[in-house]
């Protein structure tokens, strides 16, 4: 008998005895909820240290209590799978999601546990559940890649835009870098660093900003960006971003965004909701700019296509009104509308090819048609 299933047979012993000890302790009302709270803590704060066999003596203790309690049920089953016993914790994820069908972190968990396990059979099984996650989760992106990959400590792309302007005005070029780093599995860090050339000038700008999941389904971001003599970019710029997943692959997501300049502030507001469906992702923004007494509503409207090779495919298009610089130091809302087709194409594990291609025109003062190259990847 090894050490897990000693523990097993001696730990049902321990809580047997020390429930019929403690069982009115337990179940006195509001009292009672105070150290079910904690014990839950306790047992979270285990398993995040690594100490999986306190965490699941924990979780057992307070299934004992509520043995229909999803949390205590999937607290167990993680504990479960990071000690290294996918088959029992296949077993007790599994009757968490009966209990809770629509609970995708229990759904993405048995996934990886069961893409851990070998044999025809369990393969039969993988392709199974795989079809019933994809049916209940079109737009999962761990469905589309393998969750026992290692993700990269580091991501980063570089990226050169040159747009050619059809009023005989000098070309524009951009030419950016980015680097994150990711902190956990929940939140990343990232610096960026930027130099734009636009009517005859040149600005500077560099970056920093975090994103993090937020609970089970919410994710939010910070960005900020600063410039120390711009010439047409703002001086600084904040960015708030906030959004939730929904069940049935449904996204909505919210952004404020603040524009410094020399002279002027430009506040813009937007909402997106996405919508995946199997390899597919359709969006909608709305979004607004204000300049003192001036508001400028845009429209867009774009879809993606994603391969399982990781090879994506996009069209977006955009129309409405913005204000924006256009000239040096010029504010002004201006007729808007663009077109712009892209794409990502994986070379390798941590190296990929990105381009995009548009047309963008800016009322009666141009037209700009642009092309766009990046090479991102992981380290």
């Amino acid at each position: 008998m090894n050490a897990r299933h000693k523990w097993k047979l001696i730990g049902v012993a321990l809580i047997l005895v020390s429930r019929l000890s403690c069982a009115e302790s337990y179940h006195t009302g509001e009292a009672g909820k105070g150290p079910a709270a904690l014990r839950f803590a306790t047992a979270q704060a285990a398993a995040r240290d690594g100490d999986y066999e306190s965490a699941m003596q924990g979780y057992a203790r307070l299934m004992l209590d509520e043995p229909d309690n999803v949390d205590y049920i999937f607290g167990y089953a993680q504990a479960l799978y990071w000690s290294g016993d996918l088959a029992h914790s296949i077993q007790f994820l599994e009757q968490a999601r009966r209990l809770a069908p629509g609970y995708e972190d229990i759904w993405q968990l048995e996934y990886r546990a069961r893409l851990g396990r070998t044999g025809d059979e369990t393969n039969r099984d993988l392709e199974t559940f795989r079809d019933q996650a994809l049916r209940r989760f079109p737009g999962a992106e761990w469905l589309r890649q393998d969750p026992l990959a290692k993700e990269p400590a580091f991501s980063w792309h570089v990226r050169a835009r040159r747009d050619n302007l059809d009023n005989g005005s000098p070309d524009w070029q951009v030419l950016d870098a980015f680097l994150e780093r990711r902190l956990s599995s929940r939140s990343h860090l990232s610096l960026s660093a930027n130099r734009t050339d636009r009517f005859g000038a040149s600005d500077t700008n560099g970056g920093v900003g975090i994103a993090t999941t937020l609970g089970k389904s919410w994710f939010g971001s910070l960005t900020g960006t600063f410039s120390s003599s711009p010439e047409f970019l703002p001086r600084d710029t904040v960015k708030l971003g906030l959004g939730r997943k929904f069940q049935h692959g449904w996204v909505a997501s919210a952004r404020w965004e603040e524009r410094d300049y020399d002279q002027q502030n430009v506040v813009l507001t937007g909402l997106t909701a996405e919508r995946y469906l199997d390899a597919y992702r359709l969006a909608y923004t709305i979004s607004n700019s204000r300049l003192d007494s001036e508001t400028a509503w845009v429209h867009g409207f774009a879809v993606d296509r994603y391969a399982p090779s990781g090879f994506q495919i996009g069209l977006a298009a955009f129309r409405g009104e913005e204000i924006d610089n256009v000239a040096l130091d010029e504010l002004a809302k201006t007729e808007v509308w663009s077109i712009v087709l892209k794409g990502r194409i994986p070379l390798s594990e941590y190296l990929g090819l990105g381009w995009q291609l548009g047309v963008h025109e800016q009322g009666d003062l141009y037209r700009r048609n642009f092309i766009e190259v990046s090479v991102f990847g992981g380290l």
